[in-house]
């Protein structure tokens, strides 16, 4: 095939052009220079056609079902792993401060370390429960930062509030993440959301934790 001696362009692309023929249902055109226009493709007939769109589709939902079963329940477990990993060391740091320590602040009207515990304690809790999760019998939310007085009480407390809050995030179908949560601050939320912040708050008071155990030369435990 031959293009025109009028033609000025010294390139042309022509691609994926179909052409019925009478002696073949269908052929692939692609050409890449003016002169040149190469026949590509060799005939499919209909019925290998549909076999091939078949596979295909059976193929793309066989990965789309592999795909949904390996994401149910992930962001849960990753987000109950990431709250093991730093409740872990903030239970830590509680054990290595000694009990002298915990009035310790760094200045007036800033928290001291019994306080930042009993308020991670506090905040998990509230968390949970808008997870869904049953705060225990006899924690009181309103007076819980002043109950707990003593480093051994923290520490039990503690734990059993890192416990509930990991069981209130394995607990949340993922139909259930997008569902909205009320909070006593400006914004939208979701129960996502919830998990997320609940993560971000035990993170930054870790940090809190780490910089007064270290301003009082305490060096956190594995660090060691």
């Amino acid at each position: 095939m031959k293009i025109g001696q009028g033609a000025s362009a010294s390139w042309l692309t022509v691609s994926l052009f179909l052409i019925r023929r009478k002696a073949s249902p269908y052929i692939l055109i692609q050409s890449d220079r003016v002169s040149k226009i190469t026949f590509l493709t060799s005939i499919h007939k209909p019925k290998s056609i549909m076999k091939k769109l078949t596979t295909t589709a059976a193929t793309i939902a066989a990965l789309f079902f592999s795909m949904q079963a390996f994401c149910q329940g992930q962001f849960q477990k990753e987000s109950a792993g990431s709250i093991a990993f730093v409740s872990g060391h903030v239970m830590q740091l509680a054990q290595a401060i000694p009990a002298d320590k915990y009035a310790w602040s760094p200045s007036a009207g800033v928290r001291n370390v019994s306080q930042v515990l009993a308020h991670i304690i506090s905040a998990n809790y509230f968390f949970a429960s808008k997870l869904g999760a049953k705060i225990p019998d006899g924690v009181n939310m309103e007076t819980l930062e002043k109950d707990l007085k003593t480093k051994e009480a923290i520490a039990a407390e503690l734990k059993r509030s890192y416990e509930v809050a990991t069981a209130a995030i394995k607990n949340t179908q993922d139909a259930a993440l997008g569902n909205k949560v009320v909070f006593p601050f400006p914004g939208e939320y979701t129960n996502m959301t919830a998990i997320l912040i609940m993560l971000g708050h035990s993170n930054e008071h870790l940090g809190q934790l780490i910089a007064y155990a270290r301003t009082n030369g305490i060096k956190p435990p594995w660090s060691e």
